[in-house]
């Protein structure tokens, strides 16, 4: 043998046996057997507890279906290539992506790589893009040369700017002019030296229009203690009058206005000499979005300086006040000690803020919501304001104008809904989310005549969440819409793959979110001619607390859906505070009798009359009536009496998966439906 060829067939073999060490693969015959395995693909096997030929035979699963496709598919290409996902037999998910690559006309080699760690950084990434973008401050990211490299979509509402217009360039170039040289050059000392600085920028639009901004602008060092990027974060503040209401609160007293990151500061300095507790007040502006969007952006100014100005007339010396964001202001007073003082004092302060403020010849009410901490003397400042923070949160939620002491429970409810927004921003890309449909059925015939569909999340990180956890923290951050464009997107989906075997409605729900959505009625038509789904087919369910949430402007909205050609129901009706005058300002189709009523109406003369006049007043209004929750024959011989139209409950079926659904569609009649609730347990079995 030549040296040449010896040296040939030695670099072939080295090749090889790198191979067969660096990758797991297996090799197969032309009946898809598998010949062989290597050492990395037995690792593989034991890694997730799977016998070496279940996974060889998830992988062929996964490849092809038959011998034929797999010959069919390779004298196309060289190489085939794909993903795949499974579960080991303890439940742990694997990502593998193969590359099938033929050898001869009687082997193939099928290479194997574990890309579940891949997958993670995607995730990781597409969690904080989301949240990156759902910020309500405006972000900027610049390099160690201060040239963007990320801006989020506030910054692009603020600016005017698309962010992929100013990527690579200097932030400088949105300077108004107002602010000179020695401004910015006190601000990069302090970036450098102290690594962070906070104050006022007024910046230019790109329509030309000069805004101030409250800006915090952090330097991010890597291992080596460079500068690598700069980070910033800006909230949009007054239009008139910022530079003084920035300076300072009134002239004569010592309560200045410093940003977050100051107020901590602060403190810190303030603890080494101070030995009592000092509390903290988070006060928040509530419903400063329908402010705003009511009156304006000026309104939300004048409402602004109007509470700054109260918050001068009402507090005390030797205090200290700090913006945090647009609406929001934190109050650290070292006088107040003690928890009775701190609500004392808070209550003080939710009546000198409530008031009426005059604007434009309009009377607006304004409100805020405070959120109580003290602060220890062994306790991070940092760590305080969070609390109140979390605390102000909570008064929040209990409708406003109130205050609220932190404790350790709604520690432990802020992390929870922390973790759930976090696997919320996930849920869409895992594919978590399901649609169950609960059928709806004529109360004359028994005849199947639509169902309601309800939105299903089952995390992996968290199990089955139900909605009334999982919904309002999507409100929350924003992704309800996102979440909305889905639910009509997988219920078009799955009326074209039911086709002939189900031909009635589905109804949806709107949340008050989607109602404040000026191009909702445009968005909905768009998926469903996409889908070719007659707009029939689609019918939407509105809360009475989504439709007054903001009447005027859910009228737009519903007006448009009316004018678009859907049929519109008004769901949970009685149970909130709403003005009889809505059915008829909203012109609904339907009213949906709540659970609520239906299941005590055979109990309580008194609800049973009541429910009887909702029922009167929908049909007087030429409204049909849909009654849900309906779980026992009692209650739907009374609501037969009652000549309601539809009945929906767990009496005729529970929410059910599309494929049951289905089957439930095909079998159903008049008959089958009696025997269907003859078979049911009584009522005192749950059926729920």
């Amino acid at each position: 043998m030549s040296a040449d060829v010896s040296h040939l067939l030695e670099g072939v073999s080295q090749g090889m046996e790198l191979i067969d060490t660096a990758f797991a693969h297996i090799s197969l015959d032309q009946q898809l057997t598998v010949l062989s395995s290597n050492t990395q693909f037995k690792q593989m096997a034991r890694q997730y507890h799977l016998p070496e030929e279940v996974l060889a035979s998830w992988l062929k699963g996964t490849l092809f279906q038959s011998r034929e496709e797999l010959v069919s598919e390779l004298s196309k290409t060289s190489a085939l290539t794909a993903e795949g996902r499974g579960h080991a037999s303890d439940g742990k998910s694997f990502h593998f992506q193969w590359s099938l690559k033929q050898l001869s006309d009687s082997t193939a080699l099928c290479f194997v790589r574990d890309i579940r760690w891949r997958q993670k950084y995607q995730d990781q990434w597409t969690l904080f893009e989301r949240i990156f973008n759902s910020s309500r401050a405006s972000v900027v990211v610049t390099d160690a040369s201060n040239r963007i490299v990320l801006a989020n979509k506030r910054f692009e509402e603020i600016s005017g700017y698309p962010s992929a217009e100013v990527l690579g360039f200097d932030p400088g170039f949105f300077s108004s002019g107002r602010q000179d040289k020695a401004f910015y050059r006190n601000l990069w000392q302090s970036l450098i030296s102290e690594g962070y600085w906070s104050g006022l920028i007024w910046n230019r639009r790109k329509d030309g229009q000069e805004y101030p901004e409250q800006k915090t602008i952090y330097t991010v060092l890597n291992e080596a203690g460079q500068i690598t990027h700069y980070f910033s974060s800006g909230e949009v503040v007054l239009h008139n009058d910022a530079p003084a209401l920035v300076s300072s609160l009134a002239p004569g007293q010592s309560n200045s206005i410093m940003g977050q990151q100051g107020l901590i500061e602060t403190l810190a300095r303030k603890l080494q000499n101070h030995q009592q507790p000092i509390t903290i007040f988070y006060i928040g502006i509530d419903n400063m979005g329908r402010l705003n969007h009511h009156g304006g952006m000026a309104l939300g100014d004048h409402i602004i300086r109007t509470t700054l100005q109260r918050l001068s007339e009402t507090f005390l010396p030797d205090g200290y006040v700090a913006r945090s964001v647009g609406d929001e202001f934190i109050i650290a007073a070292p006088f107040i000690t003690s928890p009775s003082q701190a609500e004392s004092v808070a209550q003080g302060l939710l009546e000198a803020l409530q008031s009426s403020i005059e604007y434009q010849s309009i009377e607006w009410r304004s409100t805020v919501s405070i959120g109580i901490s003290l602060l220890e003397q062994n306790q991070r400042p940092r760590e305080a304001v969070e609390q109140s923070h979390i605390a102000m949160h909570h008064a929040k939620e209990q409708g406003g104008n109130s205050s609220h002491f932190f404790n350790s429970e709604l520690q432990k409810i802020a992390k929870e809904g922390v973790l759930l927004e976090q696997a919320l921003h996930l849920a869409l890309a895992r594919n978590e989310f399901a649609l169950h449909y609960q059928p709806i059925v004529d109360t004359e015939t028994g005849q199947l005549v639509g169902a309601e569909a309800l939105l299903r999340w089952h995390s992996e990180q968290f199990g089955f969440v139900p909605p009334d956890r999982f919904i309002p923290i999507a409100e929350h951050s924003g992704l309800i819409h996102e979440l909305g464009h889905w639910v009509i997107e997988e219920v078009c989906h799955q009326l074209n793959r039911w086709g002939e075997s189900f031909t009635g409605s589905i109804a949806v729900n709107l949340s008050a979110h989607q109602l404040q959505y000026a191009g909702l009625a445009e968005q909905l038509m768009s998926v469903l001619n996409k889908h070719r789904i007659p707009v029939e087919r689609i019918s939407l369910e509105i809360t009475e607390t989504a439709m007054i949430q903001d009447a005027n402007s859910a009228v737009s909205v519903v007006t448009d859906l009316k004018e678009a050609g859907f049929m519109l129901s008004i769901d949970d009706f009685g149970t909130g505070y709403s003005s009889l005058s809505y059915l008829t300002r909203f012109q609904l189709d339907k009213l949906k009798v709540d659970r609520c009523f239906v299941q005590k109406m055979t109990e309580q003369p008194q609800e049973r009359l009541v429910t009887k006049a909702i029922v009167q007043l929908a049909k007087s209004l030429g409204m049909q009536i849909v009654a849900e929750g309906v779980e026992t024959l009692e209650q739907k011989s009374a609501l037969e009496a009652l000549e309601c139209d539809y009945l929906q409950g767990y009496l005729i079926s529970k929410p059910l998966p599309a494929n049951e659904f289905e089957l439930f569609a095909k079998n159903l009649t008049r008959a089958s439906l009696d025997e269907c609730i003859a078979r049911l347990p009584e009522a005192d079995e749950s059926i729920i």
